[in-house]
């Protein structure tokens, strides 16, 4: 295990300033380092992992430095096509250091949906002929990785990945609150409670379907109607499309989160211009990647009610009171969609919320029957 501080002293050493990435669990400390020293390094936090990696291109063509980017081993596949076809030695052979978050690993416990990812990482490092090193706890090994993989990105104009599990990197004290009235769990329990037992939910991928299938479990609920959408984050409203768009005679309530709308938020443009009249989407907006300890998100400069409206849905609106939400569950119920609405929600979950306990391949089987019938 090694500190921030101390981490950061081998980076400062290695005269590396610019850090860019998407927030995971296992960077918490790293990211929450970063933002309490934003006077001191050059950080940008992206929506996704390919923004992260042509974010660092720029900024290696515009000083000739070697820039970090940090983020999930899921997210490799997000950054597959600039990999390969922009940083890549066959095109314009781009440098960087890059910090992976190995989850997954075989070894490891972890939740089912990063299993596949886990067993082939160190092989696509290697298909992609990306150097990297694993560490182990051993923070000397860690300071020449780091010296070997600036030396090897400057010399080769080439890329170097570092891999770390998670608790490899001692906790970062950062606090940052977000005022609302409703926490994500009371607004999501208001949300089910004004509908129609029939309506088909989506949830993204985080806390969001795990407080949904907490709720439903709570309520002694058979899930059927859900479909619990627990990784390719940002993909949940472009399920629901797929779902809307053939199942005609069913209402599709989406609830999504702000971190995974902006990741691939090019889904808004497709679903307002297929305008599926049975298209409800809900964003519980906390400005926050909750999941992997809530580092901010660029939303509080976003109107996603704005764009919605600019791309094709045919309702929007913000809210921010519980007495608002149920107002707006009845109006919703009554109007066509595709509409939005975008529900500021709190911070945080309980200490004990759970991953879904029930096999997905169960839940999808359930949700099949409901859907098809």
């Amino acid at each position: 295990m090694i500190s921030c501080e101390e981490l950061f002293s081998y980076f400062d050493k290695a005269r590396i300033n610019f850090f860019t990435g998407v927030p995971d669990s296992c960077f918490t400390p790293l990211v929450n380092y970063l933002l309490t020293h934003e006077n001191d390094y050059q950080h940008i936090i992206a929506t996704n992992e390919g923004e992260a990696l042509a974010i660092s291109t720029g900024y290696h063509l515009s000083t000739g430095n070697i820039p970090i980017i940090y983020l999930q081993n899921d997210g490799l596949l997000n950054m597959m096509n600039p990999l390969t076809s922009l940083a890549d030695s066959y095109v314009y052979r781009i440098p960087a250091l890059i910090l992976i978050s190995w989850r997954g690993h075989p070894k490891l416990k972890d939740a089912v949906q990063h299993k596949r990812i886990g067993e082939i990482t160190t092989n696509l490092l290697d298909l992609l002929d990306i150097p990297h090193f694993i560490y182990d706890g051993n923070n000397e090994k860690l300071r020449r990785a780091i010296t070997e993989g600036v030396s090897t990105a400057k010399k080769k104009d080439k890329l170097f990945a570092i891999l770390f599990f998670r608790g490899d990197i001692k906790p970062y004290p950062y606090s940052r609150s977000v005022h609302a009235e409703m926490s994500r769990k009371e607004a999501i329990n208001t949300i089910l409670k004004n509908v129609d037992e029939n309506t088909i939910f989506v949830a993204t991928t985080g806390k969001i379907s795990r407080e949904l299938f907490e709720y439903r479990e709570e309520m002694g609920e058979d899930h059927k109607t859900d479909f619990l959408n627990v990784g390719a984050m940002g993909y949940a409203n472009a399920i629901a499309l797929g779902i809307s768009l053939n199942k005609k005679n069913k209402k599709i309530f989406v609830l999504d989160g702000d971190g995974a709308v902006l990741m691939h938020m090019g889904n808004l443009a497709t679903i307002g211009h297929y305008k599926p009249e049975n298209f409800y989407h809900i964003i519980l907006n906390n400005l926050s990647y909750d999941s992997t300890g809530g580092q901010p998100t660029s939303a509080n400069t976003v109107d996603f009610c704005k764009i919605a409206r600019a791309v094709g849905y045919v309702y929007t609106h913000e809210i921010e009171t519980k007495s608002q939400l149920i107002s707006e569950m009845r109006h919703l119920n009554e109007i066509k969609g595709p509409a939005l609405l975008v529900v500021r929600v709190k911070r945080g979950s309980e200490g004990n919320l759970r991953r879904p306990t029930i096999p997905l391949t169960e839940l999808k089987k359930r949700f099949i029957k409901f859907v098809r019938e």
